[in-house]
Formats: C-alpha cells, sequence, structure tokens
C-alpha cells in the first residue's frame, strides 16, 4: 500500500486536468474526477482536494459546500481562471483553505499542496497530544460561563504589552468559547495575525484582509467578522443552530474586539512616548553639555580678564614710580586707576551672577530629566 499522501483532482477540463495530476503525480497519489457529484460519490479520503469552481452541475462552491455539510474536514484548494475579492469571499465562505489561479505554475501549485498537506498534519497531531492549549488557560472560569471569558480576557488583555500577545488572548477567549477563526491586530509596525487552529490558512489571511473594511459586524452563513479600527476577529463555525447563543456570542466577541482595541491605542501612544522621552532624553544630554561648556568658557574668561587687569595694574604702577610725577600728577592718575577699577569690578561681579544663572539653569535640566520632564 502506497505511504503517498491522497491528492483529489476535480477539474471538468480534461488537458487541465491531466495537467495538474502530471504536476503532482511524482510526490502524490492522485485521484482524477470529471465533476463534483463523481467526487462526492467516492468512498476514499483524500489529504488535499483541487477543486476547481466553474463545473457543469454542482459548482466547485456547491461541492465543497456538500463536502463540509458531511463533517469532511479536508483542506481544498480552489482552482479559478479569476482572481477577485467575491471569488475569494466565497470560496471561503463555502468552506474553501487556498486559491490559485489560472493559468497554474508548477512551483505555485507544489507550494500551496505542500503547505495544506503539511498544516493538516500538524493539526491532527495536535488533536491527537490534546485539547486546544489556550482552553485550558480559561478552564478556570468555565463555570462561569461565556461571560466568565470576557472577564478573563478583560483582566490578561490589561496585562498585555504587545500586539503579539494581544491577538493571543484574543485567540485564547474564542476557542475558549469553542470557537475557531482568526485574530489580527494592528497598530504601529506589521499587523499581528492568530488562529486559533495554530497555523493560519492563506485564504484566511486573504479574508481578514478583504473583511477588515466591511463594516463593524459580518455575518456571512456559520461565519462572522467583528471590525474595529486595530482589531478584527474572524469566525469559522458560529452555532447557528442555537440563534440565542450566538446572539450572546456576538455581543462579546464585539466587546472583547472594542477593548482590544482601546489596548492597541494605548500600547501605541505609551510607544510613541517612550520614544518621545527617548529623544527628549538626547536633546537634554547635549544642551546640558552646551549649557557647561559655555558657562566653563564664562568662567575662564572672567578669570583670565582679572588676572590681565591686576597685571597691567602692577605694571602700570612700577611705570609711574619711575616717572618722577608731582604729587598732584599722581593722585588724578590714582583716581583714574581706581575709577576704572571700580567699573571693571562691577563687570566682573555681573558676569559672577551670570555664571550662577546658568548653574541654576542647569540645575532645572537636571531635575526636570530625573521627575519624568515636569519642571
Amino acid at each position: 500500500m502506497s505511504d503517498k499522501n491522497r491528492i483529489a483532482v476535480v477539474e471538468d477540463n480534461a488537458p487541465q486536468r491531466m495537467i495538474l495530476i502530471r504536476l503532482l503525480e511524482g510526490e502524490y497519489a492522485v485521484a482524477e474526477f470529471a465533476n463534483g457529484e463523481a467526487f462526492l460519490a467516492a468512498p476514499a479520503e483524500f489529504d488535499a482536494v483541487l477543486l476547481d469552481i466553474e463545473m457543469p452541475g454542482l459548482s466547485g462552491y456547491d461541492t465543497c459546500r456538500r463536502l463540509r455539510e458531511g463533517g469532511s474536514e479536508v483542506p481544498v484548494i480552489f482552482v479559478s481562471a479569476h482572481d477577485t475579492a467575491p471569488e475569494r469571499l466565497a470560496a471561503y465562505e463555502a468552506g474553501g483553505d487556498d486559491f490559485i489561479t489560472k493559468p497554474i505554475t508548477a512551483a505555485e501549485l507544489r507550494h500551496k499542496v505542500a503547505a495544506v498537506v503539511q498544516q493538516r498534519q500538524r493539526l491532527k497531531d495536535l488533536a491527537a497530544q490534546s485539547a486546544f492549549a489556550s482552553q485550558a488557560a480559561f478552564s478556570a472560569m468555565s463555570t462561569m460561563g461565556d461571560l466568565g471569558v470576557v472577564i478573563e480576557f478583560l483582566r490578561q488583555g490589561a496585562s498585555a504589552d504587545t500586539h503579539d500577545a494581544l491577538a493571543r488572548r484574543l485567540s485564547e477567549a474564542m476557542a475558549a468559547w469553542g470557537l475557531r477563526g482568526a485574530v489580527q491586530v494592528r497598530g504601529n509596525g506589521e499587523p499581528v495575525t492568530v488562529s486559533t487552529e495554530g497555523e493560519l490558512s492563506p485564504l484566511q489571511t486573504s479574508v481578514l484582509d478583504t473583511m477588515r473594511n466591511m463594516g463593524r459586524i459580518f455575518e456571512f452563513g456559520s461565519r462572522a467578522a467583528v471590525n474595529y479600527a486595530h482589531v478584527s476577529l474572524l469566525v469559522n463555525n458560529l452555532p447557528t443552530e442555537d440563534p440565542d447563543k450566538v446572539g450572546r456570542l456576538r455581543d462579546h466577541l464585539a466587546v472583547l474586539a472594542e477593548s482590544a482595541d482601546i489596548r492597541v491605542q494605548g500600547m501605541d501612544a505609551a510607544n510613541e512616548r517612550d520614544l518621545q522621552k527617548v529623544g527628549i532624553a538626547g536633546s537634554l544630554a547635549e544642551l546640558r553639555g552646551a549649557l557647561t561648556r559655555t558657562n566653563q568658557r564664562l568662567v575662564s574668561n572672567r578669570l583670565a580678564g582679572q588676572r590681565h587687569m591686576m597685571d597691567q595694574l602692577e605694571s602700570l604702577a612700577r611705570t609711574l614710580a619711575s616717572l618722577g610725577l608731582s604729587e598732584i600728577q599722581e593722585n588724578f592718575v590714582g583716581d583714574l586707576v581706581r575709577e576704572t577699577l571700580d567699573s571693571a569690578l562691577q563687570f566682573f561681579d555681573e558676569a559672577a551672577r551670570g555664571e550662577d544663572e546658568f548653574s541654576e539653569v542647569l540645575a532645572r535640566l537636571e531635575r526636570l530629566a530625573a521627575s519624568d520632564y515636569r519642571l
């Protein structure tokens, strides 16, 4: 018995079907079907399905819906000649996992098939090991019902200090309600996207990006999206058989998204303040350095001026003694020197007061830096 993963190719166009088979048969056991009815009637289980959208009879969308209604979780990659937002939304609503556009390249096809097969295996392994780890985080609140999950998220979300941590708290809350889906948190930097099932399918990412602009709450069948400016929640499995519970969950999801949106704004504002503080601290350091150097030059210039003046006075005294001046002349020169000296001393006193003012400014800058920039 072959141990290759089994791939179903459902394509009504025979040449296109043959191309897909040839590209995959080296790595996988490939089964071919000309229409959706034949595929759904096949008893075999597959690890992935390549499903054409435009087929006579059952379309690819209808085929996928019936597959999901039967309980199958096999990954489905839709194949289409058109790549538009409505096409991708319809593929996601029908239960698809990925989307590939014709004409198909070998590298893209093999990459997408390998990705969904590996993801399916990882999910199987995870399910075999334990239930979702995120549900365990909320097990203590289970007796409080749905509202307990909201309370626990509000408590834990308030302590989340990164976008990634907040996205995981939201994912855990959704999983605690038994909801499968994805979370996207958008703030300063790259968006953070997390799935409740461990990994995000490419189609989920595409749909999240599309639906973030489709209104606050958008429902389509068992799926729903809740959007705020910085947060989007995507749910894949609303319990539509219980409308009352759907209503409660919708309200709870809106509370989670709104509180997370506020938290993102708070985190971004805090990060912005931190960046500003770093810039202010650098500017203060430069200013302190400049003022310190200026003050040092003022002190140095004052002391040099005082020394120069004293040297000149001593030189003048020696010169006067050698001139043989009369008493009247000596008194006149002495009075003139004293007036000049008094003016110079007054200037030096003013310079000293300026130095004191510089010292006070420096002290205030030090206090400003130490008190988180509050004067």
